[in-house]
């Protein structure tokens, strides 16, 4: 999910990017320090020993309060399948019990249930587990026996003495539904005690940006670039400052975001000719079993800074929103 606050992160991500080819570590495309930040002038940019009087440049990004177009988002706000994560843990059913197998050195990761396949016969029919990275068959074998009234676990086998175990493995799906689609107006404005530095900064950033229709968000999408205007803002020619204004509006869709397991266990009822209930399926675990909301949770903010990770690798914000190199 993505709001107003991060798509201007992104956007002076990007514009990191167009200012340092090589990175921040490398040289600026003027040869000068410039300093990205997402947010407004400090006044220590102004006033501290080491500010725009002494040849470093700044770039601000800044939401403009101006009033943007309404975008009506999809009818009826209909849930999508984005991705699906396949999982790599797998159950093998011999002779009524279940023995949890991983997939070779892939990280494991994925929902098991196991059920009785002989009920009714009284006690907790059924147990699921989310698999963790840092388990092995044993651990999940375990787990799950211990959800069992009266399960065993020995080694990476579950059985319950007497019965009948089954058992399912499954992987998680992301489904996504967009809430709002807005579009919202940031300011990009250059700051600097050089006229000359502020052209060649300019230039270089209309330019890039002129090529872009759509930048990466840090959800893992995108929002469209729109350039709407530019001016010069030097009022401040008496203090050597020079600065230029320029206006994009970015439209972008605020999204609700779900994570759930394959479906493991269900059940449900026929009726037979005679109107009796015909009941088929197994139990899903009850809520006295371990859940996968943990996981869920887990995965989401992995799959979240992965994202952010791929489209702006190795840039950061400090405490006052100026873009540096990650640890």
């Amino acid at each position: 999910m993505t709001d107003a606050s991060r798509v201007g992160l992104a956007l002076a991500y990007n514009c990191v990017q167009i200012l340092y080819p090589e990175g921040l570590s490398g040289s600026s495309v003027t040869g000068r320090q410039v300093v990205l930040r997402r947010g407004w002038l400090l006044p220590s940019d102004l006033f501290a020993a080491q500010n725009i009087h002494n040849n470093i440049d700044f770039v601000t990004v800044t939401m403009a309060s101006r009033k943007m177009p309404e975008w009506a988002e999809p009818l009826g706000r209909p849930w999508r399948v984005q991705q699906k994560v396949e999982p790599t843990v797998g159950v093998v059913v011999t002779e009524g019990t279940v023995e949890i197998v991983f997939s070779g050195t892939t990280t494991p990761a994925g929902v098991v249930a196991v059920w009785l396949d002989d009920m009714p016969r009284g006690g907790a029919p059924s147990a699921a587990y989310a698999v963790t990275a840092q388990d092995t068959p044993a651990t999940v074998a375990a787990a799950l026996a211990a959800a069992l009234t009266g399960g065993v676990s020995n080694g990476a086998t579950v059985s319950v003495p007497g019965r009948v175990l089954n058992g399912h493995a499954g992987g998680y799906g992301q489904s996504v539904r967009v809430t709002r689609r807005q579009a919202q107006l940031y300011r990009v404005s250059i700051w600097t005690a050089d006229a000359t530095a502020r052209e060649t900064l300019a230039s270089v950033l209309d330019t890039a940006l002129a090529e872009q229709s759509w930048i990466s968000t840090l959800d893992g999408r995108e929002a469209q670039l729109r350039f709407q205007s530019v001016e010069d803002v030097d009022t401040m020619q008496n203090e050597a400052l020079y600065r230029r204004d320029y206006f994009y509006e970015l439209v972008f869709d605020t999204l609700q975001v779900q994570w759930a397991s394959e479906m493991l266990c269900g059940i449900g009822n026929l009726s037979g000719e005679d109107g009796a209930a015909v009941s088929f399926g197994e139990v899903a675990p009850g809520t006295t079993n371990q859940t996968v909301t943990a996981a869920l949770d887990a995965m989401q903010a992995v799959v979240a800074a992965q994202a952010a990770a791929t489209a702006y690798p190795g840039l950061g914000v400090d405490q006052f929103g100026t873009v540096v190199a990650a640890a």
